[in-house]
């Protein structure tokens, strides 16, 4: 999953670059059928994988934390909870288990987009646009709403640094 997440990223920011590189008269990357799949698909996939990746995480962080190696475990945890790195809640850190919560319970997921421009044949001004990484989610919880963004790049090095627990046999 972690995988699909980051490529879905690569692929959209250099389908971006394509764009941008492109010489007017080698036509317009945007009209390729790779980019109109990309455009229609990642914002989809990317939402569903997310989300599959934050339960899967939450449940390897709940069997872990209770058992024989719960001791191991929570030393592991507490160096691999993306602390300044993964994203902000209402202003403040987010880290790895708040991340996944905010992820599972978004009410509105919002990939964030930048754009690439080149001039046309004409002289045109033309656009394409591509995700930067960043994801903002919002929701509420008893009542109270919150807002978070995340930095999905940073978000799966922690994930897979979590993942990566041996446990101490």
């Amino acid at each position: 999953m972690c995988f699909d997440i980051f490529n879905i990223f690569a692929a959209s920011r250099e389908l971006g670059g394509e764009f941008e590189m492109a010489e007017p008269e080698e036509g317009d990357s945007r009209s390729s059928s790779n980019f109109k799949l990309h455009q229609d698909l990642a914002e989809i996939r990317l939402s569903q994988l997310l989300l599959q990746l934050a339960v899967f995480v939450r449940t390897f962080d709940d069997v872990f934390s209770s058992g024989e190696h719960a001791e191991a475990y929570s030393k592991h945890a507490t160096t691999t909870q993306g602390e300044n790195l993964i994203g902000t809640l209402n202003g403040g850190d987010l880290r790895l288990r708040e991340a996944c919560n905010k992820i599972i319970h978004t009410t509105d997921f919002r990939p964030v987009y930048d754009y690439t421009e080149r001039e046309d044949k004409s002289g045109q001004q033309q656009r394409a646009w591509y995700l930067t990484g960043e994801i903002e989610l919002t929701g509420v919880l008893h009542g109270k709403s919150w807002e978070a963004t995340l930095n999905t790049p940073n978000f799966l090095e922690v994930v897979l640094d979590r993942i990566a627990f041996e446990s101490v046999t």
